[in-house]
């Protein structure tokens, strides 16, 4: 367990809030050679950052994807970031006859309090600091306890690329304060920051807005959802497989996006499962072995014992295992899952799984799966599957989410020209490219008054 002083928060806290008017007044290319320091770092680090990555969520030492992701977002703001800072000239309207120019200016926000997740625990961390940085705030950023080996490199890395006034990184679980021990998040939310990123869940969403209320500080809430993924009887089924496998599977099912459950037209279900199996299969078994260390494992035995009870729970309630079913507690291994003919009310099919099951629920009446949908709240993401642009539409004009992906799954993820987000229980606010920088910056109003 980290423990550090209150004495190191307060003298932190004070030298970011004095840094803020400076790094006001960077300009793109001073803010762009900061990036490019983190991505010099990041990519001398690939080693250490793999293996902690490995200690933590047990996924294979060569996979590099998470710095690739980061080489991506910084090549965003390098290549853009002067034409976002630029005031942006608004039309004038024929009711303010008196004005010269009109436009909005970005401004930095301030203090940014960012809280990172574990399933992807250094892109989740680097992604939103390098749209903050981009939008010239200072930051305060704790990485997620629950990979305590990759939140160690994380703060080597800000340690050795960023002024401490700049960006700084509280890795502890306790402060030490004159009345005793006190939980981490608890202190760093009570100081008056400006605005406050979260990636994490709807519960800890709900925390974070109590505490941004007493400070009126402005957030952002990446959240997840109950992700649906709705088959027609027109799609491709092995190519709805195939997407499944990656959609479903990737991470041990750990991503805000995965696919939590899908819709899939009654007459069709045992076809689309037994294609399904055929690809985690091939992508997954050797021998008939599960092969999980080619992907990785549950974080944690928390969250293994978690699903293990939905899991359980479905099955002594009558939901029946097409395939897979296998558990490994000494690892935290849940064998990638199909679940059909799942009882209603079952949490395996209400709660977010964050696990490599698959729920197959049916329909006959498309209505049945928007009125379902619906009863869930807004999930962060939803895949449609089909083939009929009439179907298509009919599934956006009924549903709401953060986004949607047709005939793919999570891919409007990594497409940085949009938004991402959620929306209500899934989250608030957006990022990525243009839209991280605005969401990070201020928006200020300028009215230019003709001077006769």
């Amino acid at each position: 367990m980290f423990v550090i002083d209150i004495s190191e928060i307060d003298r932190i806290f004070h030298g970011l809030h004095g840094r803020r008017r400076a790094m006001r007044h960077t300009t793109a290319a001073e803010r762009i050679e900061r990036l490019e320091r983190l991505r010099r770092e990041l990519l001398a680090r690939q080693e250490d950052i793999a293996r902690a990555i490995n200690a933590d969520l047990g996924r294979p030492i060569e996979d590099r994807s998470e710095v690739a992701a980061l080489q991506s977002n910084i090549d965003k703001a390098r290549d853009n970031l002067a034409a976002w800072m630029q005031p942006q000239p608004v039309e004038k309207s024929p009711s303010s006859p008196e004005a010269e120019r009109v436009f909005v200016k970005y401004e930095p926000r301030g203090v940014v309090l960012l809280f990172s997740t574990w399933n992807f625990p250094l892109s989740m961390f680097f992604s939103p600091l390098i749209q903050a940085v981009s939008a010239g705030n200072v930051v305060l950023a704790k990485p997620n306890p629950v990979t305590p080996a990759t939140a160690v490199v994380i703060e080597e890395i800000v340690r050795a690329v960023f002024d401490e006034r700049e960006v700084a990184v509280i890795n502890a679980d306790e402060i030490a304060t004159p009345d005793g021990p006190r939980d981490a998040n608890d202190i760093v939310l009570d100081l008056p920051v400006d605005h406050i990123f979260l990636t994490g869940s709807p519960r800890v969403g709900r925390i974070i807005v109590e505490k941004a209320a007493q400070h009126m500080a402005s957030f952002t809430l990446e959240l997840g959802g109950k992700n649906p993924a709705i088959v027609d009887r027109t799609a491709d089924l092995d190519h709805v497989a195939e997407v499944f496998v990656t959609g479903k599977l990737f991470n041990h099912g750990q991503n805000c996006l995965a696919v939590d459950y899908a819709w899939v037209p009654e007459a069709l279900r045992d076809q689309l499962v037994e294609k399904y199996v055929a690809a985690v299969r091939k992508q997954y078994y050797e021998d008939g072995v599960y092969r999980w260390r080619q992907d990785s494992r549950l974080v944690d035995k928390r969250n293994y014992e978690r699903v293990k009870g939905y899991l359980d729970e479905a099955i002594a309630a009558g939901a029946k295992v097409a395939f897979g079913g296998g558990t490994d507690p000494e690892n935290f291994v849940i064998e990638p899952t199909v679940l059909v003919d799942v009882p209603a009310g079952s949490r395996i099919i209400q709660e977010e799984l964050f696990a490599p099951i698959l729920p197959v629920l049916t329909y006959v009446d498309e209505e049945e799966i928007y009125e379902y949908v619906d009863s869930l709240g807004k999930p962060l993401g939803l895949s449609v599957h089909s083939r009929d642009e009439a179907f298509i539409q009919r599934v956006l004009d009924n549903t709401t989410s953060g986004g949607v992906t047709i005939n793919g799954s999570n891919l409007h993820w990594s497409e940085e020209n949009l938004p991402f987000g959620g929306v209500n229980s899934s989250g608030f606010g957006r990022y990525h490219g243009i839209w991280g920088f605005k969401e990070l910056s201020h928006p200020r109003a300028v009215f230019h008054a003709a001077v006769r």
